[in-house]
């Protein structure tokens, strides 16, 4: 087998492992330590931003006998258990609206700051559609709406770097730079066209497999995919994924309790997020962002921190049917 291969099925292993034990543990137990995962996530993004090697412009990823290690992927799922936690036991107020913002804002700078603006863009769409889920209001959201585009003018001009600007640039206008910082699209958009309705064969796409298709096994699989699978294979896959959220939704809406209800819902935006978003950028309709699609691309942590996703919303199937009461002798007195 190819290193590539090896590693992934060593991931998957590690990966299984994760998801049969969170599955196992009550989900309820995660309130206690709610606070102390986010902290570890804001100090291991602090400290992967100091000590990481600089791989292809970002400090995003930090070595580990061997094994890298991307601890945005692991603050993604201490936000999501964070922000479930903050709204089920507060409700949602004002003050839970700003706190929940001013926890997201910090780990969005610092992951912004490696810079992998991919990532900090999902957390911060993540925050966003769960507020709408939750029910904030739409004047809220318009004015954090334009309060978004304030920030991005300004992140414009003073925080993005020259490769993410022509990144942005080339989504207007691919072919205004073919060769250059259009070449990713390009050859994505070939790629997925030549596959047709059947594909060219497994193992067998030109772009893909002689390398003029960039980054083919994490952020233009869907590229891979397309050309030796074709129409058929993007299909099966867009199906699997349709199974998987509607799964998990239905979890969220036969859950009673906040707390799970939160959790499931959060999962499934993240992951409905993350799908449009890697597909978007195959396809050349959203920018190139460096986002992989949960379970199909390449890459341990993202693979790991999937299956502990997935691991809770097992959980909550299980034992959302919990429900703690204080003993009889007790309640008489309150």
């Amino acid at each position: 087998m190819s290193s590539r291969l090896t590693r992934q099925v060593m991931s998957f292993g590690v990966a299984l492992v994760f998801y049969f034990v969170i599955a196992s543990f009550p989900y309820h137990s995660l309130k206690r330590y709610v606070v102390p995962m986010y902290a570890i996530g804001l100090i291991a993004l602090v400290v992967v931003g100091q000590i990481a090697p600089v791989i292809r412009g970002t400090t995003s990823r930090a070595e580990l006998f061997g094994i890298q290690i991307q601890p945005s992927e692991y603050m993604k799922i201490a936000i999501i258990i964070m922000l479930s936690w903050l709204f089920a036991k507060y409700s949602v107020s004002r003050v839970t609206f700003l706190v929940s913002a001013v926890l997201v804002a910090l780990a969005f700078i610092l992951i912004a700051v490696e810079p992998d603006v991919g990532e900090a863009a999902l957390v911060l769409l993540l925050w966003g559609s769960l507020i709408v889920y939750i029910g904030i209001p739409w004047r809220t959201i318009g004015i954090i709406a334009l309060l978004g585009v304030v920030v991005f003018f300004g992140a414009w001009h003073w925080a993005f770097a020259d490769y993410q600007k022509n990144r942005l640039l080339t989504f207007i206008d691919p072919t205004s730079d073919p060769l250059g910082a259009g070449y990713n699209v390009t050859q994505s958009i070939v790629a997925l066209g030549s596959g047709g309705l059947m594909g060219r064969g497994l193992g067998h796409g030109p772009q893909s497999q002689l390398k003029f298709l960039p980054e083919r096994h994490t952020d233009f699989i869907l590229a891979s995919v397309g050309e030796e699978l074709g129409f058929i294979g993007i299909c099966l896959i867009i199906g699997l994924y349709a199974v998987l959220l509607w799964r998990i939704m239905k979890i969220a809406q036969s859950t009673k309790d906040p707390f799970g209800q939160y959790l499931a819902a959060s999962i499934f935006l993240l992951l409905l997020i993350s799908f449009f978003i890697s597909a978007g950028m195959n396809m050349g309709l959203l920018p190139v962002t460096g986002i992989p699609l949960p379970l199909v691309s390449y890459g341990g942590s993202n693979l790991v921190g999937t299956m502990i996703l997935l691991g809770i919303v097992q959980s909550v199937k299980h034992y959302s049917h919990w429900v703690r009461k204080a003993p009889s002798e007790l309640t008489e007195f309150t």
